[in-house]
């Protein structure tokens, strides 16, 4: 009869090691879970900021854009005004000289 209960002993040893190892197994899987939401979420979080700083860095690029382009624009426009002015100015005197040529 010892050795029956031996056998029983080893079997309840056995279930037991079993059900331990379930646990464990179960635990391994839902660390892996939870390990796996953290990083999506970290990843999420990391495209987002990554997006958002696109976005920043696209408002300051057009903002700067749009200075420069006013600053040239604003030279374009004293360069044409002094151009026109010295014309101005060119074509006085060439209908006065006309008309010194063509008048007595």
């Amino acid at each position: 009869m010892g050795g029956l209960g031996l056998i029983k002993t080893l079997a309840e040893k056995e279930r037991e090691l079993l059900a331990r190892l379930e646990a464990a197994k179960k635990e391994a899987e839902d660390l892996l879970k939870r390990a796996e939401g953290e990083a999506k979420a970290l990843l999420e979080e990391a495209e987002a900021k990554a997006k958002a700083l696109e976005g920043e860095f696209k408002e300051k690029e057009a903002r700067e854009t749009e200075a420069l382009l006013a600053r040239y624009r604003k030279q374009a426009e004293a360069e044409a005004q002094e151009v026109k002015e010295k014309g101005q100015a060119r074509l006085e005197e060439a209908v006065a000289l006309v008309l010194r040529e063509v008048l007595p």
